[in-house]
């Protein structure tokens, strides 16, 4: 089996997001903070598309666990009656493939009841019929028979452990069974076109299934992945409850649904968001059992997919439709007026060509036309021509020249400065950049004010001379070598925004692995107001996210570049933790008082040869500060003063963090040797497995 490529499937360095979705009969389901959008392609190859406003969560949506209970039994009934609308949807549209002859009960229930109500009253019963079964499969079937092996095994943790076993060999079998299906191989390409579209979006490419082709269908946040918390968990905690009588145990398996639901949903949520090794290892079997639930899919069904993505990123005020689409989502064939709707369209007569106003000032005309019309006038009213034609007809008649000329003279063309064309433009400008097309959606986001889903909604929106002037001189800046990071002025650290410029280093998520320790180090001592001594500071990056991270903190921070100073006092204002950092400038340790002592010690040092510095990228030895990367001709000068004057700056038992160069565990820790004051020096490695940092303590 071909090893994963977790950078494709965990999405640290990329956009999380909570847009989730569902594999419906012949499309995807997307759901975002605002819309839900269910978008299918028909048998004849029409794309059929339907939005409607999400529901405001409840406020038990912000209570850890219980809001993974509330999100089971939405997802339950969403999941159930989405599926519902998809069969709804083909049988009305393909009768002839999908439509099947009422029963008894549906004929029944329609002539009593009326057939909205027969329709929910049809899905109620199928969700009940659905769970009942489930509970039946997964829950009473596995303590039932795993009950007979209690008379020759004694110990009830192990007959726990076969009825958990049991449980999970029983779902991948369903599995495996229900995949000979046709229809459901086709659900499971849906699936894996839902999982693709959102990794593409997430990751910051143009919504194309060429982009989207690139990525797994395995992603950290599936429903699959969620499932298999739940069996996993479920097998876990079972473990613990002994081995009662059969009633027992049946009741206290279904008791603890909502507690194992609750806990499976902050893991899978964790799983979303994290990179590290542990939520790696957890989420390993719900990505394998992925590979089950998904299969890959096609160009056309990606297309789906990235409809259905783009329905729910549209501006919270546009209205919902229903109705056949083109691949962009616009309204096809025959519609309406709607009242409030910010677009019209028509479809004229065979031998006539479509005209489609959809722009403010078309809109603004097509309601003042509507309000010259009495109501009299609704079945014939005077035309522009001065003949009585019907309404529909007078509008067609009055807006086809208009609508014409203002198509010609709006025709989006290279020239023009739209956001696509600029977007374009940027990302063929920096193709030889690595990650250039990501880094000229950022740029143009930085210029313009817009976020992603925007520029994906205003894509054929002009610019204003002044964001394209400032767009194009950034993206020059990048073409000459200057890091993205000084282009925005910022950069992401651990989840805290943290502002660089020319004069400090941009944060590196190797030291994020250095903090991370840091802060576990400091949690573990249980020192009540931990005195931290970030040495070097520069942008303050480790000693503000030291403060945020840890509000009982009390963190100092030195550099001797002035500049380096302000840009750290900078961000602990943006990160609001100013009142808890003290800031002075200095050479090394002549920055403190002769006596100041401290609970930790934590540096990232210069660290760089001198003779490497200018073997190094652009990026970094054109742009970045040399004197924070000079480290003297063996890059270890800075360590040589901490290895000898650090220890009368920690008290008893304080401990000193040091990052370091991949090759500089062995150096480092003897010069940390020399000095007798120093005990249980061990290194710390980061993701790569790459040595990172140097932990001593002091005696």
């Amino acid at each position: 089996m071909a090893k994963l490529d977790y950078s494709k499937i965990f999405i640290k360095e990329a956009c999380p997001t909570s847009i989730g979705g569902q594999a419906v009969m012949e499309g995807v389901m997307m759901q975002g903070p605002e819309r839900i959008a269910l978008a299918m392609r028909l048998p004849s190859g029409e794309l059929y598309l339907k939005t409607k406003l999400r529901p405001t969560d409840p406020p038990a949506m912000k209570v850890p666990v219980v809001r993974g209970v509330v999100a089971f039994a939405r997802s339950l009934i969403n999941g159930m009656t989405t599926l519902m609308e998809s069969a709804d949807i083909l049988e009305k549209f393909a009768p002839e493939e999908y439509a099947g002859e009422e029963s008894r009960l549906e004929k029944w229930i329609n002539s009593k009841f009326g057939q909205r109500a027969a329709w929910n009253i049809l899905m109620t019963i199928s969700l009940v019929i659905a769970v009942v079964i489930s509970i039946a499969l997964f829950v009473i079937f596995p303590t039932w028979v795993v009950n007979f092996l209690g008379r020759w095994i004694a110990s009830s943790l192990v007959l726990n452990l076969i009825e958990g076993v049991l449980r999970i060999l029983i779902f991948i079998g369903y599995i495996l069974l229900i995949r000979r299906m046709d229809e459901i191989n086709t659900l499971f390409r849906y699936h894996g076109a839902e999982h693709k579209t959102i990794h593409c979006y997430e990751n910051n490419l143009e919504l194309t299934p060429e982009n989207a082709q690139q990525f797994y269908t395995l992603h950290p946040r599936c429903g699959t992945s969620f499932l298999c918390f739940v069996l996993i968990i479920s097998l876990l905690l079972f473990s613990f409850l002994g081995w009662p009588n059969l009633l027992l145990r049946i009741l206290s398996r279904l008791l603890l649904i909502p507690v194992i639901a609750g806990l499976s949903y902050e893991l899978l949520k964790w799983a979303g968001r994290s990179d590290s090794r542990i939520v790696r290892i957890l989420s390993y079997p719900g990505l394998m059992l992925q590979k089950l639930t998904t299969a890959e899919p096609t160009d056309e069904q990606l297309e789906v997919g990235i409809l259905s993505l783009k329905a729910v990123l549209v501006d919270k005020d546009m209205p919902v439709i229903e109705g056949f689409v083109d691949k962009d989502g616009k309204m096809i064939g025959d519609s309406f007026w709607k009242p409030g709707s910010e677009v019209m369209s028509r479809k004229l007569p065979d031998d006539e060509e479509e005209i489609t106003a959809a722009d403010e000032e078309s809109i603004n005309e097509a309601i003042r036309f509507l309000d010259d019309l009495d109501e009299e006038g609704y079945e014939k009213v005077e035309g522009p021509s001065g003949d009585g034609v019907s309404l529909p007809q007078a509008i067609a008649d009055h807006f086809q020249e208009e609508a014409k000329s203002s198509i010609l003279q709006r025709r989006f063309t290279a020239d023009i400065k739209t956001i696509e064309n600029a977007l374009n433009w940027g990302r063929a400008a920096l193709s030889m950049v690595e990650n250039g097309r990501n880094e000229a959606r950022i740029i143009l986001q930085y210029a313009t004010g817009l976020t992603q889903s925007e520029l994906i909604t205003k894509s054929k929106e002009l610019m204003d001379d002044d964001d394209f002037e400032e767009y194009e001189k950034r993206i020059h800046d990048r073409l000459t070598g200057t890091p993205l990071q000084y282009i925005l002025g910022m950069q992401e650290f651990m989840g805290l925004p943290i502002r660089v410029n020319p004069s400090v280093l941009i944060p590196r998520l190797d030291t994020e692995v250095v903090v991370e320790e840091a802060i576990r180090i400091i949690r573990e001592k249980g020192w009540n107001h931990p005195d931290i001594l970030d040495l070097c500071t520069g942008s303050g990056v480790i000693g503000v996210t030291i403060a945020y991270k840890i509000p009982e903190a009390i963190v100092t921070m030195t550099d001797l570049s002035e500049d380096a100073i302000r840009t750290a006092m900078s961000n602990a204002e943006l990160n609001e933790v100013n009142r808890k950092c003290v800031f002075l400038q200095g050479d090394m340790f002549d920055a403190l008082p002769a006596d100041r002592q401290y609970d930790m010690i934590i540096s990232n040092p210069p660290y760089i040869e001198s003779d490497v510095i200018d073997t190094l990228s652009i990026e970094v030895r054109e742009h970045e500060p040399k004197m924070a990367l000079d480290g003297g001709s063996d890059g270890l000068d800075f360590y040589r003063i901490i290895a000898e004057d650090a220890s009368s700056h920690l008290r008893s038992g304080g401990v000193l963090v040091l990052e370091i160069g991949a090759e500089q565990a062995g150096s480092v820790k003897r010069l940390l040797m020399k000095n007798k004051a120093w005990d249980n020096i061990r290194k710390i490695q980061d993701l790569a497995g790459l040595d990172r940092a140097i932990i001593a303590e002091r005696m």
